[in-house]
């Protein structure tokens, strides 16, 4: 579970957060998405643990928007009451990102050892540049350069797979 809190938490606070949540609402639902996994246990019969991760993410979305436009429009009649918007991407959508994102997971291994030990800790871990350095004992533009030859790299095989997806 920790792996998979270090792999896929800071992702998924950004997924919420472009879907409309306030960061420290996407922080917070983040943090319940996990704990509802966690509830569940094994999880029997299930593909892809992340993928239910962002399911159960999306779905706790959906109820606190519910819930905030219930609370807030409570004196509307039924028929004025705003939709909530649909979280759930399509399922071309959803099969694209899951390629993509499996397109980065080998870019960031396929990353120098250095490289990827810079990328890690700053984009998993939410090291800054200065954490980084100290902790490597490297200097400051070192982790920079670091980072934007990893960044690069993770670019040009993304691009290459949408180019490919077109």
């Amino acid at each position: 579970m920790e792996d998979l809190f270090r792999r896929y938490g800071a992702s998924l606070q950004r997924f919420l957060t472009r879907r409309g949540a306030r960061p420290d609402v996407a922080a917070d639902l983040t943090q319940d998405a996990f704990l509802r996994l966690i509830q569940a246990g094994p999880a029997e019969g299930i593909q892809s643990r992340e993928a239910y991760l962002f399911r159960i993410a999306t779905n706790l979305a959906i109820d606190r928007h519910r819930r905030e436009v219930d609370g807030a429009s409570s004196a509307l009649p039924l028929d004025d009451q705003p939709e909530p918007p649909d979280l759930a991407p399509s399922a071309d959508a959803a099969l694209l990102s899951r390629e993509a994102l499996a397109v980065l997971q080998r870019a960031v291994d396929d990353l120098p050892p250095r490289g990827r030990e810079v990328f890690v800790l700053h984009k998993f871990e939410g090291l800054s540049y200065d954490e980084i350095a100290g902790r490597l004992g490297i200097a400051k533009n070192t982790v920079m350069v670091h980072m934007a030859r990893s960044l690069a790299h993770c670019k040009r095989r993304l691009d290459a797979y949408r180019r490919d997806h077109e």
